[in-house]
């Protein structure tokens, strides 16, 4: 059957989301793309995200994490546990020194997230995940979608802001290489945890691993404009629209 736009009936009462429609209103979507939230957020500004990306027959969802953060810190996280550590790249320090890592096992999150894609998008709304589905996460949430793209299925594309492929993924867990969804890493030009050798990984797996650096960016922060948004919007459109693009010349 032809993809339709999801609704929050088709998912599990315990998923908490949002859904927001293609771009242009009424269209029916082609593909869709889910958000992660990053390390203790929740989907809050990720459905403000979803509003205003417009994206051309596209339906976004933000999703949120399914464990909450211990001691009523408030917000989620997609780790089967909180890890510390003293990595200086990875995340807010802690009040003894150490740091709450975004690098952990993702076992307990990629069953979450492989049952709403498998069972939800494509069993019930016609999508296909190699094909038409897209993860786009922050931190943390860019690494729930880097574990599942490397471990569970092939997916059409995963974007990661700050976010890479988690230290606890051994080679026995990895199916079919090179993989085929296409992927993209971004963080800042300092003091970035997308280092050099976390790319080179991303690449010896997947088949096209791209790499965006936000200038004068300390540290791995969403995009704050147009300017730093504008590479992601470029890969996405020439997933989307790539006839229109090519038309075009933009690709």
């Amino acid at each position: 059957m032809p993809p339709r736009l999801p609704e929050k009936s088709d998912f599990p009462d315990s998923a908490v989301l949002t859904i927001t429609p293609p771009h242009p209103p009424g269209s029916t979507p082609t593909h869709v793309m889910i958000l992660l939230h990053g390390l203790g957020d929740s989907i809050v500004p990720f459905t403000a995200l979803a509003q205003r990306l417009g994206l051309p027959r596209t339906a976004v969802i933000a999703l949120q994490a399914p464990m909450p953060m211990p001691f009523e810190l408030g917000g989620f996280h997609w780790g089967d546990d909180l890890v510390f550590s003293r990595d200086p790249l990875s995340a807010s320090a802690s009040e003894d020194g150490d740091v709450l890592s975004p690098d952990a096992e993702f076992n307990r999150s990629g069953v979450f997230l492989s049952s709403i894609i498998r069972d939800v998008l494509e069993s019930k709304c016609g999508f296909t995940a190699s094909k038409n589905v897209i993860l786009f996460g922050y931190g943390q949430g860019g690494m729930a979608a880097l574990h599942i793209a490397t471990t569970k299925m092939n997916l059409c594309a995963v974007i990661s802001v700050g976010g890479w492929i988690p230290s606890s993924i051994r080679p026995g867990d990895i199916i079919d290489l090179p993989r085929s969804t296409s992927v993209l890493l971004c963080g800042g030009d300092q003091k970035s945890s997308i280092t050099d050798e976390r790319v080179k990984r991303a690449e010896e797996l997947f088949k096209e691993c791209r790499r965006v650096v936000f200038p004068r960016m300390k540290g791995d922060l969403m995009p704050r404009g147009k300017d730093e948004m504008a590479p992601i919007l470029r890969f996405l459109l020439r997933i989307l629209v790539p006839d229109e693009l090519a038309v075009q010349g933009l690709v």
